[in-house]
């Protein structure tokens, strides 16, 4: 009996997904767990796994559709089952012919930067083979017509899907992600890849991905994942520690570095707020980091801690956590509480992280207030000259009212050469991160062309 794929809910208030891309094509064999396509909705960016395994016998719906909630977009079958007939909504009809057929991509060119003897570059024109991407055995490093002739033999490498699911282990825990690889890859090439971290609380499907595609359309590859105890991860459940975090960044660059489209020594790590702070001292620990973007990051922890609070707050706080300390001492635990009764928001932060959890309840989550020690503790501006002689980008906007534009300023005044900071007019910390908003293409614009600069994609 055929299996349908439907668009899933992931939030309350979720009408309809636009499906980004599919990864498989009608006829392809495809097996459980396997991600088929790429849904986006107003918020949230997340991967369709395939629900079984067989034939993807139809697929109803083409990429760049709207397609309600619930819908049927494709039909899995055994081989050689019949497909049955669906009778799709009118209004979904124009939406439902069949997705062309991706074109074939243009044979690669050899560039003449490359050495070659006439005899190989011949053969390699004839075959429509890249000459960039064979290895040369002959005299100074030239490439020889039996290198070619090799090349031509060996088994064609699958090429890499634009999106795929993927999973890694940080200190034992199985972290998950999803890796985002450009298109127009030449076979065996290499291209810069990034790492992006994300912030306090937050999980790889906000923000994130619509920065990863920013990124690869710029040439990256780029993998978004789940810290450990978050999202899909495995690990404690919501622990935050931040130097756990960075530990987590650090497994990702090594499992980036271990993928066969990425150079492993051109690495860069990016992240927003937390995952900004986090990617710093990723950076300034890690040599391979080529370079920094660090997004409204917090440049020390109890500094920002003690800004949020009146005097009698943060003298309550103060004893709070001493009296949870020596209950972590006693019994193991540390005290639940809400993530904002650690990092208390202004009103507009917390109308619109309400707004998220109440749209997406899978968010909401209690930290321990252990949490709360280790932020003190977490300085990146104590690390951040570390990251020197590599670059390093400040963002942040002068509206932030919940991580203050001075704890960049402040990060910026650490740092060494070469560093760059942009305080950016009238953005505060949430308005800018809506994919098809100018403060976003703003922040992205201003990543990418820093790692442009600093860290050039191939």
């Amino acid at each position: 009996m055929p299996v349908e794929i439907v668009v899933p809910k992931w939030g309350l208030s979720m009408q309809e997904g636009l499906i980004a891309q599919w990864f498989k094509r009608e006829g392809d064999r495809v097996e459980q767990g396997e991600p088929l396509l790429e849904i986006e909705t107003e918020k949230i960016t997340n991967v369709v796994e395939a629900p079984a395994s067989g034939v993807l016998a139809r697929i109803l719906y083409p990429d760049g559709s709207s397609v309600p909630v619930s819908q049927v977009i494709a039909l899995i079958t055994a081989p050689g089952e019949p497909v049955p007939e669906i009778a799709l909504p009118a209004a979904g009809a124009a939406a439902a012919a069949p997705a062309a057929a991706p074109q074939p991509r243009p044979a690669p060119t050899a560039s003449p930067a490359v050495r070659a003897m006439p005899a190989a570059r011949r053969l390699a024109r004839e075959r429509a083979l890249d000459l960039a991407s064979v290895g040369a055995t002959g005299p100074d490093g030239v490439i020889t017509r039996d290198d070619v002739e090799r090349a031509l033999a060996a088994p064609a490498a699958p090429a890499p899907q634009p999106t795929r699911k993927v999973s890694f282990f940080s200190e034992g825990h199985r972290l998950d992600g999803l890796l985002y690889t450009p298109d127009g890859l030449a076979p065996g090439e290499r291209r810069a890849a990034v790492v992006l971290c994300v912030g306090y609380t937050y999980l790889k499907t906000m923000v994130m991905p619509d920065i990863a595609k920013a990124l690869t359309a710029a040439g990256y590859v780029a993998l978004v994942f789940d810290y450990r105890g978050f999202g899909d991860s495995e690990g404690p459940r919501w622990r935050l520690i931040p130097p756990e975090q960075v530990g987590d960044a650090r497994a990702a660059l090594t499992f980036l570095a271990d993928q066969p489209q990425v150079d492993p020594a051109r690495l860069a790590t990016v992240g927003i707020s937390l995952g900004g702070s986090n990617a710093i001292a990723a950076g300034a620990l890690d040599r391979r980091v080529g370079a920094v973007v660090a997004i409204e990051a917090i440049g020390d922890g109890a500094r920002w801690l003690r800004g949020l609070r009146r005097y009698w707050e943060w003298r309550e706080f103060e004893a709070e956590l001493a009296r949870d300390r020596v209950e972590r001492v006693r019994t193991g635990q540390s005290r639940r509480v809400d993530p904002l009764d650690i990092v208390p928001p202004d009103p507009a932060a917390r109308a619109f992280l309400e707004g998220i959890y109440r749209e997406f309840p899978q968010m909401r989550c209690e930290l321990p207030l252990e949490t709360a020690d280790a932020l003190l503790e977490f300085s990146p501006e104590r690390l951040v000259d570390q990251i020197a002689p590599r670059p390093v980008l400040f963002i942040h906007g002068d509206d932030d009212r919940l991580v203050p534009a001075d704890e960049s300023r402040s990060l910026f005044a650490r740092a060494a050469e070469p560093r760059r900071l942009e305080v950016l007019p009238g953005m505060d910390h949430f308005d800018w991160v809506m994919p098809g908003s100018a403060g976003f293409r703003r922040v992205a614009d201003l990543t990418a062309g820093f790692l442009r600069e600093a860290l050039p994609a191939r």
